[in-house]
């Protein structure tokens, strides 16, 4: 069964630095097949004989935790759960050339109540969210009026150390390396 495995805040400002080539050779050491990456931020698909996302995940905490020296986060999402959530992207997500799109993958700490609840009072007028079902899906103005956005003051919120984010483009490609 295939998995998508995303890290949360590896090899990004010269910090939390993790050589995806030594987590792949971890990975199948302990018995992970057809280990992929994607760029160097935390993207692996993989093959497991393990049937759960939580057997999956646990695996996934014991090797960083064992190889690293600093707590990461880590999601599990089956292969055919990520298709399931990218088939329900909305139709905006992705069209406007001006906006920033991107994919806030829920990590298993997250409260997706809380955050929902408090995703319900953004100003839509210079961005747009969806709550998918383990996915906050957001495009954002980037240049004009960015200071204006929700989105510009994420880092702020109570929630932000709870998601791992990707942009549209990651989001995709992992997608495509399921379908391969």
């Amino acid at each position: 069964m295939k998995f998508i495995i995303l890290l949360r805040g590896v090899n990004v400002g010269g910090k939390n630095s993790v050589s995806m080539s030594e987590l792949t050779h971890y990975l199948i050491n302990d018995g992970f097949t057809n280990v992929r990456t994607y760029i160097n931020s935390g993207n692996l698909i993989v093959d497991s004989a393990k049937e759960t996302e939580q057997d999956v995940l646990v695996k996934c905490q014991k090797i960083l935790a064992n190889y690293f020296s600093f707590p990461i986060d880590v999601l599990v999402i089956s292969g055919e759960k990520y298709k399931m959530e990218l088939a329900s992207i909305p139709t905006w997500w992705g069209k406007d050339a001006d906006y920033k799109h991107n994919a806030l993958f829920l990590l298993p700490s997250a409260n997706k109540e809380e955050i929902t609840e408090r995703l319900s009072t953004i100003d839509t007028t210079y961005e747009k969210v969806y709550m998918g079902e383990q996915t906050i899906f957001w495009s954002s103005t980037f240049k004009e009026y960015y200071s204006k956005t929700y989105y510009s003051k994420l880092a702020r919120q109570p929630f932000y150390k709870k998601v791992t984010i990707r942009n549209r483009n990651t989001t995709l490609k992992l997608l495509n390396y399921l379908e391969d």
